[in-house]
């Protein structure tokens, strides 16, 4: 009887198995069922307020597999009512996938950028599914029609300006925002008393957000494109720490009074012999704001640095001339006596090195060491090709020097961050974002190389929040730098 049922649930295990290793090929038959494509809504106004809600639901029906049992792939094309198909989008969704859905931002994308949309006009456009069963050369197809009117998305940088704030009225050195969600824009800091207004781009005074005088409510913005507009400006009665919360969707700014513990400088630039004392702007430590980071190929020679660009004034030295660089001691210097530089002398000049400006009032320190670059880089989560499989990370590309590594493909919806030894015990060396859940959007930020090795270290675990899409990275491991195309 033993004997039987091991023999019995050996048969039983390898039909199971064969089942498994079958089940994409196979379906069960759907009988006569249409192919049939319906979409959520066919008259669309797009809206940005509305971002990331749904704007379009495309869904088909399984259709008929003609009684073969075969297994069914879809795929579906989206274009503009009056081209052929062949000239829109085309995504194979593969098998037992039934929709694709859009959220306003990523509509909004696809119309303005696959399709040339223009924003505020209405345009018609054509949806088709197309069901094929496996080892059948017979195909079925489905089209819908519909409306979508795109909008001009909103900047996605944001500046602060005036005689509040911390750089001036300078349109080149700017105080940025932070973006938390398009259209939102946050900053705290110090403010001193007086006017500001905010610019989209670093360089140009217009575009900006001024104070709407019209307005009833003295914090509404109104967007100025031309000379001839009034320039109306928000001021600070007081100075102190504030809060700020620029809503350009809704044209409102929010001021509050907080707590705040900022840097003295918010720029910083190092400025060196090599570079005929140019003033090379450093990158502000994304955690820890009082921290100035650079990296580079740097010339020998004498260096310090500056807090203003081409200004001899208030500059960070070192404690006597011509100190090695590899000391750390740092001086403040509010005029420009004494003028102590520090050395930098290699028999191979121009290598890499990286250096941590450390601002801390009565803290003040420099690190600056030589940069060995790391051979590979690796994604790894749930967003890339491989998930979480550390042994199996998912591989970036050598660029166009040692430093820069490329990944161009589709990531799905989900998490990402980069590896540069894939240690199994996840111990190693990384590059994660600068926050917790940091959305992974199209531009050039600054990334952190974290130790976890080092204990201090041990909890940090920052990763991007992924959409999913079509991506090129370029990931500079010197200058610690990311950029994201959406393609």
């Amino acid at each position: 009887m033993k004997r039987t049922c091991l023999q019995i649930s050996q048969l039983l295990l390898a039909t199971a198995l064969t089942a498994a290793c079958s089940e994409e090929l196979t379906e069960t038959s759907k009988g006569e069922t249409p192919l049939a494509l319906t979409a959520s809504q066919t008259e669309i106004v797009l809206d940005e307020r509305n971002y990331s809600a749904t704007a379009l639901s495309l869904n088909w029906t399984t259709g008929t597999n003609f009684g073969t049992g075969g297994a069914i792939d879809y795929t579906l094309e989206i274009a503009p009512a009056e081209s052929d198909y062949a000239d829109g989008l085309q995504i194979e969704a593969g098998r037992r996938v039934y929709s694709q859905s859009y959220t306003t931002e990523e509509l909004n994308d696809l119309l303005r950028t696959t399709f040339g949309a223009t924003a505020g006009t209405a345009a018609d456009y054509k949806a088709r599914v197309t069901a094929r069963v496996a080892a059948d050369e017979r195909t079925q197809q489905s089209e819908i029609r519909f409306t979508a009117t795109p909008y001009e998305p909103v900047t996605q940088t944001l500046y602060l300006i005036g005689e509040a704030a911390p750089t001036g009225w300078s349109a080149d050195a700017p105080e940025a925002l932070k973006r938390t969600q398009p259209g939102i824009f946050t900053w705290t800091g110090t403010l001193k008393a007086g006017e500001l207004k905010f610019i989209t781009t670093q360089g140009s005074f217009l575009p900006s957000y001024n104070r709407d005088a019209t307005a009833d409510d003295e914090w509404t913005l109104v967007y100025r494109d031309t000379e001839d507009q009034p320039d109306e400006k928000f001021t600070i009665a007081e100075a102190g720490g504030y809060a700020l919360t620029v809503d350009l969707l809704n044209l409102t700014l929010r001021i509050e009074t907080a707590e705040v513990n900022t840097p003295p400088f918010s720029q910083i630039y190092f400025v060196s012999e090599a570079n005929d004392w140019s003033f090379e702007p450093m990158t502000q430590d994304p955690v820890n704001p009082f921290i100035f980071r650079y990296g580079a190929e740097i010339g020998n020679g004498q260096f310090k640095f500056g807090t203003s660009p081409g200004s001899w004034d208030n500059m960070y030295k070192a404690e006597e001339d011509n100190t090695d660089y590899t000391n750390t001691i740092v001086i403040f210097v509010s005029g420009t006596d004494p003028d102590n530089k520090w050395l930098l002398y290699a028999e191979t000049p121009n290598k890499p090195y990286k250096i941590a400006l450390d601002i801390t009032p009565d803290k003040e320190s420099m690190v600056m060491k030589e940069f060995t670059p790391y051979e590979q880089i690796w994604m790894i989560g749930d967003a890339t090709p491989n998930g979480w499989t550390i042994e199996a990370a998912t591989p970036m590309q050598k660029g166009e020097d040692d430093y820069t590594f490329t990944w161009s493909g589709t990531l799905s919806s989900g998490e990402l961050k980069f590896t540069c030894d894939c240690q199994s015990d996840w111990n190693g060396a990384w590059f994660m974002a600068s926050e917790e859940d940091k959305v992974f959007e199209a531009g050039t930020e600054t990334v952190c190389f974290v130790d976890k090795q080092l204990p201090e270290n041990a909890n940090v675990d920052r990763k991007w929040k992924v959409s999913a899409g079509n991506y090129t990275i370029v990931l500079n491991q010197l200058t610690e730098t990311m950029t994201v195309t959406k393609n």
